[in-house]
C-alpha cells in the first residue's frame, strides 16, 4: 500500500509536458503548508482557498505601468490580452516550444520574414504590425518608440502628458494593437485566412472612438478636448 509520502514524492519525467511539471511543482509547494496533518496557513488549521491562492501567487511587485493598461479608454478584451502580453504570458510559438508542445510551423505567419514567432517579434519587430502602428501614429499625431511592450509603457509613463492622453495612446498603440494582431495571427493559423492591414486599422479606430465617445463628457476627457476632437472627428 502506498503511503502519503509515496504519493507526494512523485517526480514527473523530464520529457513530460510543461503543464504536468507545473502541477507537480505546485504540489511540492503545497507540502510545505502542512505539518502533522494540519494546514499551517490559517491560525485555526482549516484549509483556505484564498490563502492557498495567495501562497501560490507569492510576493508580486506591483507594476507602476499597470494603470496605463487597466483604463476605461481601452475595451475590456483589449486590456486583458494587452496585459497578458505585458507579462509575456501569451502562447506564442517560442513559448510553446519551451513547453515542449508540438509546433508545425515555428515562423511568424504575418510577415514574409523567416523568423521564429516570439512575443518580441510579433508585437514589436514584425513589419506587419509596424505598418499598422504607422497608420495609427499618423491618426493620433503621436509616436512611441517600439522597443518592447514594457519599454513602450514606461516611455509613455515618463511623458509630461495629462493622464487621459497617456491612456488614449496606450489604448490605441498597445492594448488595441496587441489584441488585433493576436486575433489576426490566430485567424491566419486556425482559419487559413489573411486579414488586410487596412481592415485592422479601421477596426481599431472604430473601437477606440466608441470608448472615447462614452467618456468624452468626463472631467478627465474635458481637459484634453482637442485630442478627443482630433480622434473622434478623423
Amino acid at each position: 500500500m502506498k503511503t502519503d509520502h509515496d504519493i507526494w514524492a512523485h517526480t514527473p519525467p523530464i520529457d513530460s509536458s510543461w503543464y504536468w511539471r507545473k502541477l507537480n511543482s505546485t504540489k511540492e509547494l503545497m507540502k510545505e503548508w502542512y505539518s502533522q496533518g494540519r494546514y499551517t496557513l490559517t491560525s485555526e488549521g482549516s484549509y483556505s482557498i484564498t490563502q492557498s491562492y495567495l501562497a501560490i501567487l507569492g510576493q508580486q511587485q506591483k507594476m507602476k505601468i499597470a494603470d496605463l493598461i487597466w483604463t476605461a479608454v481601452a475595451q475590456p478584451k483589449h486590456r486583458f490580452i494587452g496585459w497578458l502580453a505585458t507579462l509575456g504570458r501569451l502562447l506564442t510559438k517560442d513559448r510553446m516550444i519551451g513547453m515542449q508542445l508540438q509546433v508545425e510551423d515555428i515562423n511568424c505567419n504575418l510577415c514574409n520574414e523567416d523568423t521564429l514567432e516570439s512575443q518580441d517579434h510579433l508585437f514589436v519587430k514584425c513589419s506587419w504590425i509596424n505598418a499598422v502602428r504607422q497608420e495609427l501614429n499618423l491618426w493620433l499625431g503621436q509616436t512611441v518608440q517600439t522597443t518592447g511592450i514594457k519599454q513602450m509603457l514606461e516611455e509613455v509613463k515618463r511623458k509630461h502628458w495629462k493622464q487621459f492622453k497617456k491612456e488614449v495612446i496606450v489604448a490605441v498603440n498597445i492594448a488595441a494593437v496587441i489584441y488585433h494582431i493576436w486575433r489576426v495571427r490566430n485567424v491566419k493559423i486556425f482559419q487559413g485566412r489573411t486579414v488586410n492591414k487596412a481592415e485592422v486599422v479601421t477596426q481599431i479606430k472604430r473601437e477606440v472612438i466608441e470608448m472615447i465617445d462614452l467618456l468624452k463628457q468626463s472631467k478627465k476627457a474635458q481637459k484634453y478636448r482637442n485630442l478627443v476632437r482630433q480622434i473622434t472627428c478623423n
